[in-house]
């Protein structure tokens, strides 16, 4: 049986550093007090639905409450448009992966390199395999994920938990980032 904080994919060995177990006010308070947030949305947002609303509209609440800039990875862009949000950059999880462990680079925005990056909605194995990446090759960096699954290789993370649970843990989110 798999427990709240073990890794979802048993193969998934993420060293003697591990992450800690995240809950939404933490999530708000490491976002607010971030000066360079990022935030990483995966095609998962696209095939996920919590009692009717799907996981790309949690996605834009979050990215618009929160004012981070985002990113569509995979194929999220469309959906984004469609649904008349501007992410702030479209590129595949390895190129941003890539840019985020470049201490040089100056974030989406130009404004220098992001120092909190929050992940929703990226395919577990992807998203395990970039979160060591940035672990091991950019220490600056703090990670969070918002998924459904708990990924041992982020700063912190959401337990592994039913749907309902995971639907519970979004909406606490969106509304303590409403406010303020």
């Amino acid at each position: 049986m798999v427990e709240k904080n073990d890794p979802w994919d048993i193969a998934n060995v993420p060293g003697p550093r591990r992450g800690e177990i995240l809950t939404p006010a933490v999530a708000v308070r490491a976002i607010k007090e971030a000066k360079r947030p990022l935030f990483i949305v995966g095609s998962i947002a696209l095939e996920t639905e919590l009692n009717g609303k799907s996981l790309m509209d949690y996605a834009i609440e979050i990215a618009k409450k929160s004012k981070m800039p985002t990113v569509a990875v995979a194929h999220t862009l469309k959906e984004f448009l469609e649904k008349e949000f501007q992410p702030d950059a479209s590129m595949p999880i390895i190129n941003i992966i890539d840019r985020l462990r470049d201490a040089d680079w100056k974030g989406v925005k130009g404004e220098g390199q992001h120092d909190l990056v929050v992940f929703l909605g990226v395919l577990y194995y992807i998203g395990s395999q970039g979160l060591s990446t940035l672990k091991h090759f950019a220490p600056w960096l703090r990670t969070i994920t918002l998924c459904r699954f708990f990924h041992p290789n982020a700063d912190m993370s959401f337990p592994n938990m039913s749907d309902e649970e995971w639907e519970s843990y979004l909406n606490e989110l969106v509304e303590k980032l409403k406010r303020g």
